[in-house]
């Protein structure tokens, strides 16, 4: 048998061809599709036996929410055959007629969720109520050992406790997982603002936590072990990172602030610490550039909780 041999360029053209048509009978294909009128499944009315509530998340800074609830039959089709629904609020402050949410305005930024029922069929829904900036948290009146409701992943890791006659938000060591813990107090799609925060780190014989704020996908990190302040916009990547020498000590309150500008189509991050009580500096502390900005996103805090690590006077504005 005689064997055939192509050159690349030969190589080349067959793979070509066989790209071409390919490509040449998926655009046929979906123009084919796209000319037919794609049905609306038919309705079932059949008894529901499962109900899904819409939205299943929501941010709104006050203004309604409006649900739509939807059944399904034994088989899995939607179905009309709901029955009566009954509306419950749990953790949220405002009013419900029907279908509808309206949060109270003056209940400042809390959460909580949203229930249809149909006899023994439940459906749930969860609303983060958010109001426009400026916030302050000082954490009075959030309930011991829980954290804010609207905040993002410090359900079980951040803890409001008394200390010295007031309230403070704790972010202790964990029994199991990692003690590094981004926290985001807001929508991803905030920007052009400031944040600020007094926060304490204390000392377990020779471990030292980390702490900081989150600006804009930004961290601004006071280092422990190594007595360091870093700006970064991910610990697993230090493209841009940013990192001074900065002493400072466990058992006193610092007072931290930052803020992240867009500047001729690059970040001009930002970070200010100074002991709390004394005046704050005129200079910023650490400068950093990137010139792949992060645009956006939610203000927060940063722990790495080897030891205890307190929040507290939170301001964003």
């Amino acid at each position: 048998m005689k064997k055939i041999c192509f050159t690349t360029r030969q190589k080349n053209y067959v793979f070509g061809r066989h790209i071409f048509y390919a490509g040449l009978i998926i655009c046929l294909l979906v123009a084919g599709c796209a000319s037919k009128e794609i049905a609306a499944p038919e309705m079932s009315n059949e008894p529901a036996v499962t109900l899904l509530l819409t939205p299943a998340e929501t941010i709104t800074s006050g203004e309604p929410v409006a649900f739509n609830v939807i059944g399904f039959d034994v088989n899995g089709k939607r179905t009309s055959a709901i029955g009566t629904i009954e509306w419950t609020l749990t953790g949220l402050t405002g009013t419900l007629e029907d279908n509808q949410f309206t949060p109270d305005k003056s209940a400042g930024a809390h959460a909580g969720t949203v229930t249809a029922q149909s006899g023994e069929l439940k459906a749930t829904a969860r609303i983060r109520v958010i109001p426009p900036l400026p916030w302050t948290e000082d954490f009075e009146n959030v309930e011991l050992e829980k954290a804010p409701s609207h905040w993002i992943a410090a359900t079980n890791k951040y803890f409001v406790r008394e200390k010295d006659g007031n309230k403070i938000l704790v972010k202790t060591p964990v029994q199991r997982g990692l003690d590094k813990s981004n926290v985001y107090i807001g929508p991803p799609t905030m920007k052009n603002y400031q944040i600020q925060v007094d926060l304490m780190g204390t000392r377990n014989k020779r471990r030292l936590p980390d702490m900081g704020l989150i600006a804009n996908r930004y961290t601004l990190d006071m280092q422990g072990r190594q007595q360091r302040l870093q700006i970064r916009s991910w610990a697993s990547d230090l493209r841009m990172a940013k990192t001074i020498d900065f002493a400072w000590e466990t058992d006193v309150w610092y007072t931290m602030k930052m803020k992240v500008d867009i500047v001729d189509d690059k970040a001009v991050i930002r970070g200010k610490v100074w002991r709390k009580g004394e005046d704050e500096p005129d200079e910023w502390t650490i400068t950093a550039e990137d010139p792949l900005p992060n645009r956006e996103g939610s203000p927060g805090i940063y722990a790495y909780s080897v030891t205890e690590i307190y929040y507290d006077n939170l301001k964003v504005w």
